[in-house]
């Protein structure tokens, strides 16, 4: 049964940090190893602001290698203001009427140059099953998120807040489902919770 009027997901929304630093679009995957003796080296002259350059630059060829996916997710006690600053649940029981809120860390992201910097984009679907399968709700861009940035960032994470004051008590299993616009690929990450 698919709830209708009733599933009212509240608001997502997403913070992204970067680290301050030099970005070098030309840099390629093969190019990390290198990058990071790089680093090494302006370490070892005392240079820090330039071993941090090549540090990133080496994060960021690492990064456009690696396939789109999802570092963490799980569900938190409050909305986090900052990356990696979060409190996860003692338990994934929730009394009912609750929001639920989950902290997940997207990786991986495709850039696209605009002109004056760069752009990644990327949605979120939600899908809400009893522990049998049967579908009880979803929502396809449930989050649509666009970032611009003078250079790519790396500490993307996004709190997903979902309302289920409407969904009786019982178990479930909360599927989101992230899509990379710019590289077509998706990577979901399923949740179990019960409501009592």
């Amino acid at each position: 049964m698919i709830l209708k009027g009733k599933w009212m997901p509240a608001a997502t929304w997403i913070t992204c940090l970067s680290l301050l630093a030099l970005w070098t679009s030309a840099v390629h995957a093969g190019d990390v190893a290198k990058l990071a003796e790089d680093a090494e080296a302006l370490i070892a002259k005392g240079d820090g602001p330039a071993a941090y350059d090549k540090m990133r630059q080496s994060l960021a060829a690492a990064s456009n290698s690696i396939p789109f996916d999802i570092r963490k997710a799980f569900f938190v006690s409050e909305k986090p203001l900052m990356f990696g600053s979060y409190e996860r649940v003692a338990s994934n029981e929730f009394p009912a009427g609750s929001s639920l809120i989950t902290y997940a860390e997207p990786i991986g992201l495709a850039w696209m140059s605009d002109g004056s910097g760069v752009r990644s984009a990327f949605t979120v679907d939600f899908e809400l099953r009893n522990p049998a399968g049967e579908l009880l709700a979803e929502q396809k861009a449930f989050g649509n998120f666009k970032i611009q940035s003078r250079e790519p960032l790396f500490e993307i994470f996004t709190p997903l807040t979902l309302d289920v004051s409407a969904v009786p008590a019982g178990d479930y299993v909360l599927k989101y489902t992230f899509n990379d616009t710019n590289s077509k690929k998706s990577s979901s990450v399923e949740q179990r919770f019960r409501l009592k």
